[in-house]
């Protein structure tokens, strides 16, 4: 697709500042940038795939932050990394060839119930209660989470901080760092294999990844700065948000 004008290319980089910003912070993002890719012109599949380019780009922004400032530990990233990427390449392969719905309805409703319980036991995300998941649960938790991430990506935020935070005894802040590292590891791969399918519109991609790398980066300085009470109420908001616009996707 051609654009002839730069209006749509503005609007979708307007659109990624926030996504961007919102993405690192909780998650969320791409249920405001997948619409207006789609609202410009882009079909859904084509824009799931292009939405890819912003994420790595926007990740991969605030992991410069985070590594400048020592706040990334390598040796533990990888413990969570692989199993998502092994999660993630299938999931990307299954996005290539099957709708999507189905992955939409477990979604709706995963998302929802975690919204649940931001509202009814915020203390959980600050202070999580309970034993660590051993090893083999943790990796079958991160390995669905890439299996989503790779399929549809949006709101996968949600289930990594679900994963980190709720699984891996992780405070808030501790949670978005690891999460930022493991998106932009599975996303390498599950970008790798969209654009060897020529699912990828560049000019979009660009334009978005511009707007997301802003907003990553802006983001990676709130959730250093911000404490962890504002971090709770803004991934409440975005949980909330992210869920009725799933459940109007599916069921209108």
């Amino acid at each position: 697709m051609e654009f002839t004008n730069y209006l749509p290319l503005l609007l979708v980089t307007a659109t990624g500042v926030a996504a961007g910003f919102l993405n690192v912070l909780a998650g969320g993002g791409s249920l405001l940038s997948l619409p207006m890719l789609n609202f410009i012109g882009l079909d859904l599949g084509i824009a799931n795939a292009t939405n890819r380019v912003a994420i790595l780009c926007q990740n991969l922004s605030a992991m410069g932050l985070y590594q400048k400032r020592g706040e990334i530990k390598w040796r533990e990233v990888w413990a969570y990394a692989l199993p998502a990427v092994a999660g993630a390449i299938i999931g990307t392969l299954t996005a290539i060839y099957i709708p999507p719905k189905a992955f939409r309805i477990i979604a709706a409703i995963s998302i929802s119930f975690m919204g649940i319980l931001l509202v009814a036991k915020p203390k959980m995300w600050d202070n999580p209660d309970g034993l660590p998941l051993p090893p083999a649960g943790r990796a079958a938790a991160l390995f669905g989470t890439g299996l989503y991430g790779g399929f549809l990506q949006a709101g996968v935020g949600f289930f990594l901080i679900w994963a980190i935070v709720g699984g891996c005894k992780k405070n808030l802040k501790e949670a978005n760092i690891l999460k930022i590292v493991v998106v932009a590891i599975y996303t390498m791969a599950s970008l790798l294999l969209f654009a060897s399918f020529g699912m990828v519109n560049w000019t979009a991609a660009v334009a978005l990844a511009i707007g997301n790398m802003i907003g990553g980066n802006l983001g990676a300085r709130f959730n250093l700065k911000g404490d962890k009470k504002w971090l709770r109420w803004i991934l409440t908001i975005a949980v909330i948000v992210s869920a009725v616009k799933i459940f109007f996707d599916v069921f209108r």
